[in-house]
């Protein structure tokens, strides 16, 4: 039966899930329910409100969604996901019947592609695996879940990067149900560089660095700030300037001293006419949002070599590679280097387009349609 035709044309049945109800996953759902929505399709959404952040729940509350349903995951492994994974059978049986089950993150892809009836194709977006984190202890284990999953409860793995898609593929994640779909941005209205300097409350005639994330380990928010610290000593004219909250906000202050200013939680997509230059220093990334839009603003990016980086620069953006362990001294001297001969934006010919929240929503529906013939097959 193809997807097109299920339920006499009324549009697909699709549930999407998701446990860190924030950050670039956050928005992948928001934006790729929106995208399905405006196609004819019924979308409902389960969240946890455990990490779930304000503008999420405000965006997501604001769709047209079939049904909007709150259920607490936690991140870590414990005792309390079998009353999840019990709580989201009853939601699916309430609120159902669906033609597709999308999980998105490690936690709510598992217990969504667990709680999926038969009758149901089951997708799952990792944004970023467990296993591609050099730091995280016990990685093993996570990911024979993950293969073992992907192996014996998907239709189909979404990756959202080149390097996300090989690195599964290397665990043994099975290639025909491997699917590469990057992250995608919707339009934005942008301010121009000097009202986005006056928001930021930065002097006119700065070098500014920008920061975007979450201020957590993943993201190494402290290197950064040393970095920033080190080259503002060499040239006062570079600053760095961080938009993000987390953890390490202190750390990452005490760090940067003079050189940095946290910003905190502010939407970074008009600001980024602020910017000269966009440096992200995470450990690991599945495909990171403001790398896109860092892209998509035309400005020179420094980057360790994460997922996403090999995407963009074949798509024309103007990316500088770092090693993953750059120590601080070596992202210091990359941007005094940067800086020694600076140029204005410059925003390769398709690269938009080829980063849009519609190309992404596209690609994930023809994804549905294989993920969904697939699974009828197997019944028979």
């Amino acid at each position: 039966m193809h997807i097109d035709t299920i339920r006499g044309g009324r549009g697909v049945r699709i549930l999407l899930v998701i446990e860190p109800s924030g950050g670039g996953s956050g928005r992948h759902v928001i934006d790729l329910a929106q995208g399905l929505i405006d196609g004819g399709h019924r979308v409902s959404l389960i969240y946890s409100p455990t990490r779930a952040e304000p503008r999420f729940e405000a965006e997501a509350a604001a769709l047209p969604l079939q049904h909007l349903e709150r259920l607490p995951l936690h991140r870590a492994v414990g005792p309390w996901d079998i009353p999840a994974l019990i709580g989201l059978r009853r939601l699916i049986a309430r609120l159902g019947p669906f033609d597709i089950i999308h999980g998105h993150s490690a936690k709510a892809g598992a217990l969504a592609r667990l709680a999926a009836p038969q009758s149901a194709a089951r997708i799952y977006t990792p944004h970023a695996l467990a296993t591609q984190n050099p730091m995280k202890v016990g990685a093993t284990p996570y990911g024979l879940v993950e293969t073992l999953l992907a192996r014996l409860a998907s239709e189909a793995v979404i990756a959202v990067s080149d390097e996300e898609a090989l690195h599964a593929a290397r665990r043994g994640f099975p290639i025909e149900r491997l699917h590469t779909i990057p992250n995608g941005l919707t339009a934005c209205q942008s301010a121009d560089r000097l009202a986005a300097r006056r928001i930021m409350s930065l002097a006119e005639d700065a070098w500014v660095v920008g920061f975007v994330g979450r201020l957590c380990p993943q993201k190494d928010p402290v290197r950064f700030a040393q970095a920033l610290r080190l080259a503002h000593a060499r040239d006062p004219r570079i600053i760095g300037a961080m938009i993000g909250e987390g953890p390490l906000s202190d750390d990452a202050r005490a760090a940067g001293g003079e050189a940095v200013r946290l910003l905190g939680a502010l939407d970074a997509r008009p600001l980024m006419a602020g910017f000269d230059l966009f440096a992200m220093t995470s450990r690991y990334e599945g495909f990171s949002y403001a790398m896109v839009e860092a892209a998509a603003a035309g400005l020179p990016i420094l980057t360790t070599a994460v997922g996403g980086v090999s995407t963009l620069a074949q798509a024309g953006a103007r990316i500088t590679p770092l090693p993953l362990w750059a120590t601080a001294r070596q992202w210091a001297d990359a941007l005094v280097t940067a800086f020694s001969q600076p140029t204005p934006p410059s925003v390769a010919p398709g690269l938009v387009e080829r980063f849009s929240a519609a190309r992404m929503t596209a690609d994930t529906i023809a994804v549905y349609r294989m993920a969904h013939a697939r699974r009828w097959a197997a019944r028979g």
